[in-house]
This record gives C-alpha cells, sequence and structure tokens, in this order.
C-alpha cells in the first residue's frame, strides 16, 4: 500500500508531465529556443565532428551535464512549489 508521501510523488510526477507539455506548447520564448536549436542542429554536430575524438566526447557529455542538472533544479523547483502552497493554504487556514 503506498504511504501519503509515495502518492504525493505519484501526483506530482503527472502533474509536472502535464505542466511540461502544456509549456511546450503554448510558451512562445520556449518555441522560438527550440526552433534555433533545431535549425542549427546540423551545424552543431559538425562543428562537435570537426573535434577529435576525445573533445568531441567531452562537449557532448558537458552539455548532456548541463541539460541534466537544469532538469533536476526544475523539477526540485515544482516540487518545492507544490509544498510552499501546502504551507500557504495550512497558514490562511484553508486546510
Amino acid at each position: 500500500m503506498l504511504d501519503i508521501t509515495e502518492h504525493f510523488n505519484v501526483f506530482a510526477v503527472h502533474m509536472l508531465d502535464k505542466t511540461y507539455t502544456d509549456f511546450v506548447n503554448t510558451d512562445l520564448e520556449y518555441q522560438e529556443l527550440d526552433c534555433y536549436l533545431e535549425n542549427n542542429k546540423d551545424r552543431f554536430e559538425a562543428i562537435i565532428n570537426s573535434l577529435n575524438e576525445e573533445n568531441s566526447k567531452f562537449v557532448k557529455e558537458y552539455i548532456t551535464k548541463q541539460s541534466d542538472q537544469l532538469t533536476c533544479a526544475n523539477q526540485c523547483l515544482y516540487l518545492a512549489s507544490y509544498k510552499d502552497c501546502i504551507k500557504l493554504l495550512k497558514l490562511l487556514g484553508v486546510i
């Protein structure tokens, strides 16, 4: 049987997925950045491939780590906002 923390985590993951999908579909700045990345993907790959194997591998790994770091931070901030909302509702006497 799932405890309340596990239920919350499952709920938060589902909400995060929905929020992310809504964000991607509606945020113009994100869409512009995505378009830029898509349009420059081949140029980026050509530059990466022009490096020697060791440097190419390092650059790809570095960029992946940056992306993972941002994803981790965003997920933590999203969960923190839920907790802050609950604290606010308790403070206001709603729950």
